[in-house]
């Protein structure tokens, strides 16, 4: 499967005005950011517990378009949000994770393949969540941990040191709960699911709130483009990352 490589659309000339574009990228890096600024944050790649799934788990090759919102509470502090567009894709074998900023631009794609995780950020600040756990957030919100889903009522299974249950509605997942053995973290990672979509592989919402390290993020997924399953050519030249129907001021990108 060829590597995806971000292209940004040409836009008009004032829309890359550099101190615009560092600013942009630096409101990205903040929302990155706001999921470490709680006192139970992940400080390395051993803090967040968890076995990344093999891309092909997710049975659909696809391009979602989304919009992310991260929620947070510090201590004696107010809540605060703070959001950007993104884009996954499914490709083959592989997973790619995309984060734009207000301006449009690709922030950072991360790449999970057979070989392992690749990262590209065009932030001028450096990542301050490990790929992995961005990549480990996403599987547990929209990857089949169990197999056979079922119509209605809830199950519960075990995984990597993991207890996982899952209730069903009328033949859809509507929650989803990670609870350590040892409690290791202690508390759940808890998603709960809207689908708006019947025809769609992924839920139109899924809201994560991960009691283990403090933050919540909403996926609103507005867009599915479904691809030519093992095809070597193919990629997402052609799919044109639009910012979300509720921020239609900010352009998109397309990605090749």
């Amino acid at each position: 499967t060829p590597r995806l490589t971000p292209r940004l659309t040409p836009r008009p000339a004032d829309s890359f005005v550099p101190a615009i574009r560092t600013t942009s990228f630096a409101l990205l890096a903040i929302t990155l950011a706001s999921c470490s600024g709680t006192t139970n944050q992940p400080r390395n790649d051993l803090d967040y517990p968890g076995t990344l799934q093999s891309a092909t788990r997710l049975p659909v090759e696809a391009v979602w378009q989304q919009r992310v919102t991260a929620a947070w509470q510090a201590p004696g502090e107010e809540r605060q949000e703070r959001g950007f567009d993104a884009a996954l894709q499914r490709s083959g074998d592989s997973l790619t994770v995309i984060g734009l900023s207000p301006m449009g631009s690709v922030g950072f794609s991360i790449q999970q393949s057979p070989t392992g995780i690749d990262v590209v950020n065009n932030m001028p600040e450096q990542m301050v969540i490990p790929p992995r756990f961005i990549l480990l957030d996403v599987q547990r919100a929209f990857f089949p941990w169990m197999d056979d889903p079922i119509t209605t009522g809830m199950r519960m299974g075990h995984k990597d040191d993991e207890i996982i249950s899952e209730t069903f509605a009328n033949g859809r997942l509507t929650k989803r709960t990670f609870a350590r053995l040892n409690q290791q973290p202690k508390g759940l990672i808890t998603i709960r699911y809207e689908w708006g979509k019947p025809e769609w592989a992924l839920p139109t919402k899924a809201i994560l709130d991960n009691a283990w390290f403090g933050y919540e993020l909403t996926i609103v997924t507005h867009s599915e483009t479904r691809l030519e399953p093992h095809l070597e050519e193919t990629r997402i030249e052609e799919t044109r990352l639009e910012a979300s129907p509720d921020h239609d001021e900010e352009p998109g990108a397309t990605l090749r």
